[in-house]
């Protein structure tokens, strides 16, 4: 059976408006529009009878319209990189905890981590009125910086979220990757770890896990360790990537100790691939992901990753912009966030000689 099809209004049918709202609930228009906009500054009771008659009467309200008049509207985007990775939903979730109860909506764009497609949401968006604007990274075109300060000089709050920036373009909620390479580095080290590898993906754009590397990279220079025990290919990250990474390394360097993984994901593939071939997770090879998704605790054995409160990021780069948006230049518009490191299974072992494998 054919699923019915919408119709749209006849021509010349009236669009319910806001007053008539406000007549069917038995308020003032005022109250009506406070009830929508400020839903803090009506009472639950009749917040609840404007809501009831905007469904009783079909009423969709015009934000485009509203934007035009105010300035702005009640509507925050979010920009974030993928659908494809569920590191997003806690930090999404804690926006929306904090936004929807000052009656703000999120609206949510990928960029697919191209710099471009950021530079063209953002000049969209832009032209939308947005109450402000929350950006997944600190990395932009120059041409979609400016564009931001422009509007940030306007009253625009604009929060940068998930990476640190020394000069951000107007408040910053996030942590240093490249710290969290160094962290997993020195860790490794100090656990008496020599031929360290590190796994990753989408070498080309992703440049918050590029940071990771690097710092990965240079803090197993500073300590003196071998150096090159590096793969990253430029494909979407997934779990059966993660073991043909690891599948990679060891034919390289059989001499692997343990592998510092791009995400969680790729080091339950990892996981998999040492079983296949007969290998004890944490004992024949340490692994550690990053992240700390569910999967990393679920998985047996489990996986020692890199926790970030994504939860805590995003109520804190939402409270950033409520506080702008009242007026208030906040006490610190730069948080760093950090991280640490949770020892699970996949890092439990002494480190083997690196020569028993070959």
């Amino acid at each position: 059976m054919t699923p019915a099809v919408p119709r749209r209004p006849r021509a010349g049918a009236r669009r319910v408006t806001l007053k008539d709202v406000a007549a069917h609930a038995g308020v003032g228009q005022i109250t009506a529009s406070r009830a929508l906009r400020e839903p803090d500054k009506v009472s639950p009771h009749l917040r609840e009878r404007v809501l009831e008659s905007m469904e009783a009467l079909g009423y969709v309200a015009n934000h485009v319209a509203s934007g035009l008049a105010s300035g702005s509207s009640r509507v925050v985007p979010v920009l974030i990189p993928t659908l494809a990775h569920s590191v997003y939903v806690p930090f999404l979730h804690g926006v929306h905890e904090v936004l929807e109860r000052q009656g703000y909506e999120l609206l949510l764009a990928t960029t697919e981590y191209l710099p471009a497609t950021e530079a063209q949401l953002v000049s969209t968006l832009l032209g939308w009125f947005p109450a402000g604007l929350l950006l997944a990274g600190v990395d932009h075109l120059p041409q979609t910086a400016a564009r931001l300060r422009q509007a940030v000089a306007a009253g625009l709050p604009v929060v940068e979220f998930m990476d640190l920036a020394d000069a951000p373009l107007d408040m910053n909620v996030g942590f240093s990757h490249r710290a969290v390479g160094e962290a997993v580095a020195h860790w490794f080290a100090d656990r008496g770890y020599r031929h360290i590898g590190y796994a990753g993906t989408l070498a080309a754009n992703d440049v918050r896990s590029a940071r990771r590397a690097e710092g990965f990279a240079a803090a197993l220079a500073a300590r003196g360790l071998p150096a090159g025990y590096d793969l990253r290919v430029d494909e979407p990250f997934s779990i059966a990537l993660g073991g043909r990474l690891l599948a990679q390394l060891l034919e390289r360097h059989p001499q692997l100790q343990a592998v510092f993984f791009a995400n969680d994901d790729l080091a339950a593939g990892a996981v998999f691939e040492m079983q296949r071939r007969g290998l004890q997770v944490g004992r024949d090879l340490a692994l550690m992901g990053f992240n700390d998704l569910e999967i990393a605790a679920a998985l047996y054995p489990s996986i020692s990753s890199v926790a970030v409160d994504q939860h805590g990021m995003g109520r804190r780069a939402a409270s950033l912009l409520l506080e702008r948006l009242a007026g208030r230049r906040p006490a610190s518009p730069r948080i760093d966030s950090g991280f640490r490191i949770i020892e699970r299974d996949s890092t439990s072992g002494e480190p083997r000689p690196s020569t028993w494998r070959t």
